[in-house]
This record gives structure tokens, C-alpha cells and sequence, in this order.
């Protein structure tokens, strides 16, 4: 992921949305010259920009890039390298093969998992990260799978984030929080 993810993919997802930088910087309430410099790196976008530039493109790989900005690097990364071809396809291998990685992870972690943190030896330390290491990756390729068709197919990454958190609450695994701070 380069410096300047954000503004890179806020460049393309107003180019997708057939959004100008003055159209969508009417819809953020900010100016032009803001949404330049923050396409060009040349400011961080803040937090609210960011928020509502996703809603305003529903573009998957912007709300990743912003993610991404906005925990030090501590989610997802748009896989853009050399040896990367991001289609629904490669997307779907690629995900299924890290998939099958980490139950074998797993199941080579159960007998650790079950014994106190503090009687873990130095080799089964380095299992539970490894174990996480694979974790990390079904999280990288789901997330870039499930970007990859929203852009393909052309369903709403918003939509199926909002679906997705309604059916935990309904399930209960989730409290919603509401518009003013209340649990619903």
C-alpha cells in the first residue's frame, strides 16, 4: 500500500462515482483545493471527510485505504502488489487457499489454545502466532475478495456491512448503538 492509499483511492472511487472534487467536496463540506491536497497526500483527510466519502462513492477499496489510515495500519491492505491480479476469480482462490491454511492452523493450536498463557513454551508461542499470522491473511484475502465483487458485480459495500452488522444484533452478538450514543 503506498503513503497516500487514501488519496489514491479517493481519486479513483470520485472518478467511478462520476464525482468531480467540487461535487464532492459540496457533498463533505469541504473545499476543492482540501479534496485535491488530500487526493495528492499533500493533507490527511479528517475522519468525518473519510466517513463520508465512503457513503458518498460506496467504494470498497476507499473505505479499506481509510481504514487502514486510520488505525496506524492495523487493518486490511489493498493487495496491489507485482504478483497480484485482483479479480473475482484469483480473488476466490487465493482466499479459499488461505482458508484451508488456517483450519489446518488451527487444528494444530487446539491442545495450546486450552493450556494457561503462562505455562506456554517459547515453540508454542511461536504456534499461536503463526496461528494469527494465518488468521490475518483469511482476513486480508476476505476482505479484498468481498471488495473485489462489490466492485464487480456491483453491490453496495455499504449495504452489506449494514447487513451484515444487523444480523449479529439480531442474533445478538451485537449491541447497536444508536445515532445519539444509546444501545438499542
Amino acid at each position: 500500500m503506498s503513503a497516500n492509499e487514501f488519496g489514491h483511492q479517493l481519486g479513483n472511487a470520485l472518478m467511478e462515482a462520476n464525482m468531480t472534487q467540487m461535487s464532492f467536496g459540496f457533498e463533505a463540506h469541504v473545499s476543492r483545493e482540501a479534496v485535491s491536497a488530500y487526493k495528492n497526500g499533500r493533507a490527511v483527510a479528517p475522519p468525518d471527510v473519510k466517513s463520508k466519502s465512503i457513503l458518498l462513492t460506496d467504494n470498497a477499496f476507499l473505505a479499506m485505504a481509510a481504514a487502514h489510515e486510520s488505525t496506524a495500519g492495523t487493518s486490511p491492505v489493498i493487495l496491489d502488489g507485482d504478483n497480484v491480479e485482483l479479480n473475482r476469480h484469483t480473488a476466490v482462490a487465493k482466499t479459499v487457499e488461505e482458508v484451508e491454511e488456517l483450519l489446518d492452523a488451527i487444528k494444530k493450536a487446539q491442545a495450546i489454545l486450552i493450556k494457561p498463557p503462562k505455562s506456554l513454551t517459547t515453540q508454542e508461542r511461536q504456534q499461536l502466532e503463526q496461528l494469527i499470522q494465518e488468521t490475518l491473511d483469511v482476513i486480508t484475502s476476505t476482505t479484498n475478495m468481498t471488495a473485489v465483487i462489490c466492485r464487480e458485480v456491483k453491490l453496495s459495500w455499504v449495504y452489506q456491512w449494514t447487513s451484515h452488522k444487523a444480523k449479529l444484533a439480531k442474533r445478538g452478538f451485537l449491541k447497536m448503538v444508536t445515532g445519539g450514543g444509546g444501545v438499542k
